[in-house]
């Protein structure tokens, strides 16, 4: 394993990605941090839609506990926020109608069962 490697399976650990399951499929580690990695060539809503991915792995992270309806209320609550992270990106930087639309609806009802998932996480603690 070369340094450049190295340096990008330590960088997916520290973000809290498997780097092993990742090696394993056979990915280019590299390339995978390349293509993630925001770039000074990158346009604004590139950079930002790269930032909101780095950010939802980092967030992704979580220990599972064994309760199915725990870990799903969880998990669907860090997916829901990456979404809803990427949505805003779309508002922010998207012209089309329809997908501005969509992002609206999507910050909307994603929010809301957020609300859900929080309540529900509150009420049946570990």
């Amino acid at each position: 394993m070369n340094i450049k490697t190295a340096i990008a399976l330590a960088v997916l650990f520290a973000l809290g990605v498997p780097a092993a399951l990742a090696q394993m499929q056979g990915m280019d580690m590299q390339k995978m941090m390349q293509m993630m990695t925001p770039g000074a060539n990158d346009p604004a809503s590139t950079k930002d839609f790269k930032t909101a991915h780095m950010n939802m792995m980092k967030n992704m992270n979580m220990e599972f506990t064994g309760d199915a309806d725990r870990d799903f209320a969880a998990s669907m609550k860090k997916h829901h926020e990456g979404g809803i992270e990427m949505a805003k990106i779309q508002l922010k930087h998207g012209k089309d109608p329809e997908m501005r639309k969509m992002a609206e609806k999507l910050v909307k009802e994603q929010s809301e069962e957020n609300k859900k998932f929080d309540s529900w996480l509150s009420k049946h603690k570990k």
